[in-house]
């Protein structure tokens, strides 16, 4: 695991490891504390499972942080409901890692995402119908997921295993001696990414042995591809656009040269600009006021007008409406 632990944060520095408990968290906390950082770990009770299995686990990690000479920060949802979705539980979760790291200084938290955990994701994005963002699935080191959040500005989140799979993580487990718990929740297939994990990626590992390494390898290019895109949406923002207070504007006639692939990403780039956020049938709206004088396109918290030679976005107070003009 060297070769992916070695850029997880500058030599000496306050790194936060999330640990479960389980196989993949717990191997990232024993490799991390080996190396040259001052380390904590941090373990986050959601508050869905009996507390008999809550206890444990959070014994077992603090056995481990013992055995390491880690300390171990804990908290926990607060009595969160029972049927809490996948995407509020998260959120409570790196809400309270923010805390975490804010209390022990660090700029860094490690989660354990491995490789199979990038191929489930890429397999949910796509049947969502994520564009190229939201196939390439996690970056290995990326700001907090959230924003607003007290003590996040600045901190990295960062995902070492990324490159590695759980049979790597289990049998470096093995080699330590090491007996992780095991979590039944990832067993119930009430919870999308467990249906993925039990039941879709086994069946394409049978029809393409290696198929994980290959969504996760497919995910990395994207990446790549994203992020050459929204370079160049930038150098064409530049361009063609107008910042001013409460308003963009982009010259039609430069949008209009555009592939559609970068124009969309302009048009999204000039909506954050003013705080909106467009979403694809809105980009599409905005596209087709490019290439007509007079069309107005109403967008949630703001409304467009395409002038004789320049599209105007603007904020306001408008809910979204539709698409209009001649």
């Amino acid at each position: 695991m060297g070769r992916e632990l070695a850029q997880v944060a500058p030599p000496g520095a306050s790194v936060v490891v999330a640990c479960s408990g389980g196989p993949d968290s717990s191997a990232a906390l024993v490799a991390i504390a080996r190396g040259d950082w001052k380390v904590s770990a941090a373990h986050f009770d959601h508050g869905v499972r009996p507390a008999e299995e809550a206890d444990g686990d959070r014994s077992m990690v603090a056995r481990l942080g013992a055995r390491l000479g880690v300390p171990v920060l804990t908290g926990g949802a607060g009595g969160a409901a029972p049927g809490a979705s996948e995407a509020r539980s998260r959120e409570a979760r790196y809400r309270w890692l923010a805390a975490a790291c804010a209390e022990a200084a660090a700029g860094y938290c490690v989660t354990a995402h491995t490789i199979d955990d990038q191929a489930e994701t890429v397999l949910l994005r796509l049947a969502r119908g994520s564009g190229l963002a939201g196939v390439a699935g996690m970056a290995r080191r990326a700001p907090w997921p959230l924003g607003g959040v007290d003590g996040a500005a600045g901190l990295v989140l960062a995902r070492p295993l990324l490159g590695i799979g759980r049979a790597e993580v289990e049998g470096y487990l093995r080699a330590l001696g090491l007996r992780a718990r095991h979590d039944p929740s990832n067993d119930r297939l009430d919870y999308a990414r467990n249906r993925v994990r039990r039941r879709v990626l086994p069946e394409l590992e049978r029809v393409h042995a290696g198929a994980a390494a290959a969504l996760a390898q497919f995910a990395a290019r994207a990446r790549l591809d994203d992020e050459a895109l929204e370079g160049m949406a930038g150098a064409e923002f530049a361009r063609i656009g107008i910042v001013g207070r409460g308003v963009v504007e982009l010259e039609r006639r430069g949008l209009r040269s555009l592939p559609p692939a970068l124009a969309a990403r302009v048009l999204r780039r000039a909506a954050g600009e003013l705080g909106l956020a467009a979403n694809a049938g809105q980009l599409d709206a905005l596209a087709r006021a490019a290439r007509r004088r007079g069309v107005a396109v109403d967008l949630a918290g703001g409304r467009a007008l395409s002038g004789e030679t320049m599209l105007t976005i603007e904020r306001s107070s408008r809910r979204p409406a539709g698409e209009s003009g001649t």
